[in-house]
């Protein structure tokens, strides 16, 4: 494997462990790191079976951690929407309670 998809790797490893922590700027900010090495790797004219695998591979990754984050989202906006709503309650019980 060549080092260079090994670096590619470490960046995917990088990314998901912001994603797992919460931490979305730096998860973005690693993703567009990561994906310039993948297209400076896919320019290559030696890309080989094992690496067009391995590629494979990563673009599952890809997919599952793409998944995470939208179930991460979708998570926040319920959790942002019960907040709301309950404060709204919490306002409209204080506005009956002075009536």
């Amino acid at each position: 494997m060549s080092t260079r998809f090994a670096a590619i790797l470490d960046l995917t490893d990088q990314v998901q462990a912001a994603i797992d922590g919460g931490d979305w700027q730096r998860a973005q900010m690693l993703e567009a790191e990561r994906r310039a090495a993948i297209e400076r790797l896919a320019r290559e004219d030696q890309v080989g079976d094992e690496l067009r695998a391995a590629l494979g591979d990563l673009y599952a990754r890809n997919q599952r951690m793409i998944g995470e984050v939208h179930h991460q989202r979708q998570r926040m906006l319920r959790e942002a929407a019960m907040v709301k709503t309950g404060r709204a309650a919490v306002a409209a019980y204080g506005d009956d309670s002075q009536g």
